[in-house]
């Protein structure tokens, strides 16, 4: 559902803005927010089964190294998507000078990108988890970097803004699984705490842009922030897989 919104909601709510103020589009949230709980309170069921919690015990779980690194890495992820997502349209229209339909569309191909994305994530970790976080980075990184020279120009900013999408959502299944398995005392708590986790990077990331940008950093070098945290949250990636490799037991050797 995260994808489905990103693919309409995103692109919808900003052409509402466009077309009748930006005010608007926080009232059409509203109201879809009402519509959102009476269909909760309408159909979500009443009698199903709760195991009793030990909130403790499930704290104590939440305490490894392994688990806070791995929530580390969930804002520094998000961090890195929406230091550039959260300013985007006036990317798109300052650098790229795209109208304000056509953003429109630019971000819902965006979105396409995204949902294809949460569905490779959910694949790859299931195959291999650390390596395939690691690879996603490797590439989401410069990717980001490149865009800084694609922007300029419609085809290859299309092209690379499918791409960042693809990427961005693949890391969010992975990055979701890894927390759960390590917490594997409180993994509803560590499920919780890790979407805090996602919304803090979110926030975050926004204020880095802003920060940039009143110190007059260009639109186009908003997308290096982007790039740089990619990278940190790699770095972050490779400290806690060779960490984790460091205490798996070694072999026993066959050789007679």
């Amino acid at each position: 559902m995260a994808a489905l919104a990103n693919v309409l909601g995103v692109p919808f709510g900003t052409a509402l803005g466009n077309a009748f103020g930006w005010r608007q589009t926080f009232w059409a949230v509203v109201a879809i927010g009402f519509v959102a709980s009476f269909a909760l309170y309408a159909w979500l069921p009443r009698d199903v089964p709760t195991p009793p919690m030990r909130l403790m015990q499930e704290a104590r779980s939440l305490g490894s190294t392994q688990v806070v690194l791995a929530m580390v890495i969930s804002v520094l992820a998000s961090a890195s998507l929406f230091g550039v997502l959260t300013y985007i349209t006036p990317i798109l229209e300052n650098v790229t000078r795209l109208s304000a339909g056509s953003v429109t569309l630019m971000l819902l191909l965006f979105g396409v990108g995204l949902t294809l994305g949460n569905l490779l994530g959910g694949r790859l970790g299931d195959w291999r988890l650390m390596p395939s976080l690691i690879g996603i980075l490797v590439l989401l990184a410069p990717l980001l970097a490149l865009f800084t020279m694609t922007s300029k120009a419609v085809i290859p900013a299309a092209a690379t803004i499918f791409c960042w999408g693809l990427l961005a959502f693949a890391l969010i299944s992975p990055l979701q699984m890894r927390v759960v398995n390590e917490a594997a005392g409180a993994p509803s708590l560590a499920s919780t705490l890790n979407q805090g986790a996602f919304n803090l990077g979110n926030a975050t990331g926004a204020w880095i842009g802003d920060v940039g940008l009143t110190h007059g950093l260009p639109y186009d070098q908003l997308l290096w922030i982007g790039a740089a945290l990619a990278a940190v949250a790699l770095l972050f990636t490779i400290i806690s897989y060779r960490r984790a490799q460091a205490k798996i037991p070694s072999r026993p050797s066959t050789d007679a």
